[in-house]
């Protein structure tokens, strides 16, 4: 006896005819019934401009990178109920697993800080970090992940004069040399039981954004060679503290880094605070690859200068959105091409609701677009919808718990009464116009 299975929609409904349950397929995961639209905007406010959000479903909150403070805002109430000043720039916020500390890196202050997520106070300031933008809780090891997105290039090497013999006429100037592969990015690595500092990574190539799979490995985005490199964490840790542990001296950070960076002043403070006495790092220099705790992922050919991402641990999938509008799925065990899907242009960050097999694609390009793929059980990807939202609307985070997406942004204004004529115009943002929205169905 067959089965009826219906399948309904707004408009169409379908009626299918499955075989007895041992010759079935694989159940596909449900899909939304309703569209996804804007829900809500709320007006909050602030100065400067924006990176990452991160929601805290357990408490209702949501954290926004702004400015030189990180805004907290109530997601039942749709307002401001906090905010973690102080700060040069900030770039992330991570939230440990025990619903007890938060840490948010500051990009030109050179440090982390630690915060209680009950009352928002600091309680301690990891400092002398170089430049961390990207910022990731790993809850296996329990240390702190802080990436450097700014890599130490070295000069050029000095050119030998031309001869008339060497000289053509209209010949186009050579392109500069590429950067020396040893003047890495590095990734700092806080022991977040000690809120100390135990040393740095060092990784060829430019890196930007990074997520942890909660079981081990740390994946981050290579944007100058269209990588993700996996980093096995507990490897890392282990050799960290052999590292520690040696009588030899450790490598001056002068040697590792070029110029060691030197962390700006905040605006509100009058003196700047005193550097750290330390010189010297414990660091373990994979820019050579590190056989066995440092992988290398193609993002695709059609996938390039990857900004997004986002980790499916329960089905080992890594979701990789690139500047060329292309999403692409990996493989995290081995780095195959799974699917590559369409996204808008502008993307700034991805997230993917694991109860809803979703991915969403926050594209802040041209008048702005959330794009929604769907995850089905066979491992197949589809967009399911491109939601128009606003410009520069490019960075976002989803609550796994109601299913809500929130992206934020601002609006752009021209300032009419200045002189020169049309190509001169210019726009800037409007005061208090920075926004979240809550997008849903």
């Amino acid at each position: 006896m067959n089965r009826v299975h219906t399948l309904c929609g707004p408009i169409l409904c379908l009626l299918v005819f499955s075989a007895l349950p041992a010759q079935q397929p694989a159940a596909s995961v449900e899909l939304p019934s309703r569209p996804f639209a804007i829900k809500q905007s709320w007006t909050i406010g602030g100065t400067g401009s924006w990176d990452y959000l991160t929601m805290d479903a357990q408490a209702d909150r949501l954290y926004i990178a702004h400015g030189h403070s990180v805004q907290v805002v109530d997601v039942k109430a749709g307002s401001v109920v906090g905010e973690i000043g102080g700060l040069g720039e900030a770039h992330c916020i991570a939230l440990d697993d025990t619903g007890e500390f938060g840490y948010v890196s500051d990009g030109l202050g050179g440090k982390v800080i630690v915060f209680d997520r009950r009352t928002l106070a600091t309680v301690a300031t990891v400092e002398d970090i170089p430049s961390p933008h990207a910022l990731v809780f790993e809850p296996q090891t329990r240390l702190l992940f802080a990436v450097r997105t700014d890599p130490v290039k070295t000069p050029p090497a000095p050119q030998q004069p031309l001869t008339t013999r060497h000289i053509t006429p209209r010949r186009q100037p050579a392109p500069p040399p590429p950067a020396d592969p040893r003047a890495a990015s590095s990734i700092t690595v806080i022991d977040t039981r000690s809120n100390t500092a135990l040393g740095q990574i060092l990784v060829s190539g430019h890196l930007g954004t990074a997520q942890a799979d909660s079981r081990g490995s740390l994946y981050v985005a290579v944007t100058d060679r269209n990588q993700i490199a996996a980093i096995d964490t507990q490897a890392a840790y282990a050799m960290l503290q052999r590292q520690a542990q040696k009588p030899a001296p450790t490598v001056q950070r002068e040697a590792l880094q070029n110029q060691p960076h030197k962390p700006a002043v905040p605006m509100h403070q009058t003196e700047p605070k005193p550097a750290d006495k330390s010189n010297s790092w414990t660091s373990l220099d994979w820019t050579d690859g590190q056989p066995g705790q440092l992988r290398s992922f193609n993002a695709g050919r059609q996938c390039s200068d990857p900004r997004g991402l986002a980790v499916d641990p329960a089905h080992t999938r890594l979701f990789v959105a690139c500047a060329s509008m292309q999403l692409a799925v990996l493989n995290a065990a081995n780095g195959d091409l799974v699917s590559s899907l369409p996204i808008g242009p502008g993307v700034g960050s991805i997230a993917y609701d694991p109860n809803r097999n979703l991915i969403y694609s926050a594209n802040g390009g041209a008048d702005g677009s959330l794009t929604v793929i769907h995850q089905d059980a066979n491992d197949s990807y589809a967009v399911l919808q491109i939601l128009p939202t606003r410009q520069r609307a490019r960075t976002l985070a989803v609550d796994p718990e109601t299913g809500l997406v929130y992206l934020v942004t601002d609006m752009l204004g021209i300032e009419l009464g200045k002189t020169g004529g049309i190509g001169t115009l210019t726009t800037n943002p409007v005061n208090g116009s920075f926004s979240v929205f809550v997008v849903g169905n």
